[in-house]
């Protein structure tokens, strides 16, 4: 297992719980190569340019990153192994009178780690990557390309991703990283701070041409789709590609828009229907209690819940009680506490296994609406609706037909 802290933070990939988090070790890319102008600007900055001193090497009119080879023979392409790869080169060396030279700003990890067999290449660690990267990215200049590398969590005892054994990664898990991954990367590079927007997805496409393997190490790199960061730009528009063993296996695109969240929650501020009933799901304890203006209380189960009500199945023995009576009811909330609802009058309601109680809420304040219309959208799954209209179920908490007395506990 890896250490916790050098996972994503749970609250910025939009999870409540750390196990949930699928990705970890960020690192930003580093440029393969800075110009002299730019190493002169750093001079001025003593940490910026000792950073430069140990990831780079100063090779005629530029410094190159340690890890890649500023140029190489045909031959020596040949003599390593690597004429499969010759394709993947060119996308950042140029053939230049016999040899290839660096041109390329931007070389994945995967090319690197091919380079590496030619000798004069020194590996930088994750750590170091990113300390670099924090030392440089002050320096007026410095190409800012929003490109982040994370190594994904890949815990094959994961419950739902897991749940039968695969030899392989599920395509849901890599669908689930991009968009830790493009959240992550988004609030670093997008100008946006966590909780100022949210990121509503259009749409998303994925292409998965290699098994990726749940035994070997898997790389993402996101970035924007083009390449080009924007800031405070309201189209999202991400890409992730996932690097095995130095092979692309997925490549994921996500494109949405970048909400702020006072019309987030007006857009989804729903309405729910009076007459709508939902049973409790989770992050709700089962135990409720009702405190009555007159002295007396209510233990009870929850059973359903309303817009305008809530039903409850008494525990204790119960005495008369008037219908009509005034309270609060008292629920406790997974993250959030204890939330209490003023109620307005109760009606006994038929049960096969004993006595359930239907609590009418009093009006409830904008602020105190809102937050029990979430509750509803969260925690509950619709149930039914109810067949007597609110008016009529109103006339008969006010109005009982059996008795005017309800049995309630003490």
């Amino acid at each position: 297992m890896i250490e916790t802290e050098r996972k994503i933070s749970k609250d910025i990939v939009h999870k409540s719980h750390d196990d949930d988090v699928l990705i970890y070790d960020a690192r930003n890319m580093l440029p393969a190569w800075l110009t002299n102008a730019f190493v002169d600007t750093a001079v001025s900055d003593p940490i910026a340019i000792e950073a430069i001193r140990q990831a780079y090497r100063p090779c005629g009119e530029r410094w190159v990153l340690r890890t890649l080879p500023e140029r190489f023979s045909a031959e020596a392409l040949q003599r390593h192994g690597l004429d499969s790869c010759l394709e993947e080169l060119t996308t950042h060396y140029t053939q230049q009178e016999g040899e290839f030279v660096l041109t390329g700003l931007w070389v994945l990890e995967s090319t690197e780690a091919r380079l590496g067999c030619f000798g004069e290449c020194t590996d930088l660690g994750v750590t170091e990557r990113q300390r670099v990267y924090n030392a440089l990215e002050r320096v007026p200049g410095y190409p800012q390309q929003g490109m982040v590398y994370y190594t994904l969590f890949n815990d094959t005892s994961n419950y739902f991703f897991y749940r039968k054994h695969h030899e392989h990664v599920p395509g849901l898990m890599l669908i689930e990283v991009a968009r830790q991954a493009m959240y992550a990367q988004f609030y670093e590079h997008s100008g946006y701070r966590r909780g100022e927007v949210s990121i509503s997805i259009v749409d998303l496409l994925s292409c998965f041409p290699r098994y990726t393997e749940s035994s070997y190490r898997v790389d993402v790199l996101v970035c924007d789709y083009d390449e080009q960061t924007q800031q405070r730009a309201r189209k999202v528009d991400k890409r992730a590609r996932f690097f095995q063993n130095g092979e692309l296996v997925a490549d994921i695109r996500l494109r949405g828009e970048a909400i702020k969240m006072p019309v987030f929650k007006r857009m989804r501020n729903i309405n729910i229907n009076a007459a709508h009933w939902f049973r409790p799901l989770k992050g709700i304890r089962n135990e409720v209690l009702v405190r009555l203006d007159c002295g007396r209380h209510i233990c009870g189960h929850l059973e359903l819940l309303a817009m305008n009500g809530l039903q409850v199945r008494c525990m204790e023995k119960t005495v008369a009680l008037d219908s009509l009576t005034h309270g609060h009811v008292y629920l406790y909330l997974e993250n959030e506490g204890i939330v209490m609802l003023p109620v307005h009058a109760l009606h006994e309601q038929s049960a096969v296994d004993g006595r359930s109680i239907k609590l009418h809420l009093a009006d409830l304040d904008p602020t105190l609406r809102y937050k029990w219309r979430e509750v509803l959208k969260q925690f509950a799954y619709f149930s039914h609706q109810e067949t007597l209209g609110t008016d009529a179920m109103e006339d008969a908490i006010q109005k009982p037909a059996a008795s005017p007395l309800l049995e309630l506990s003490v």
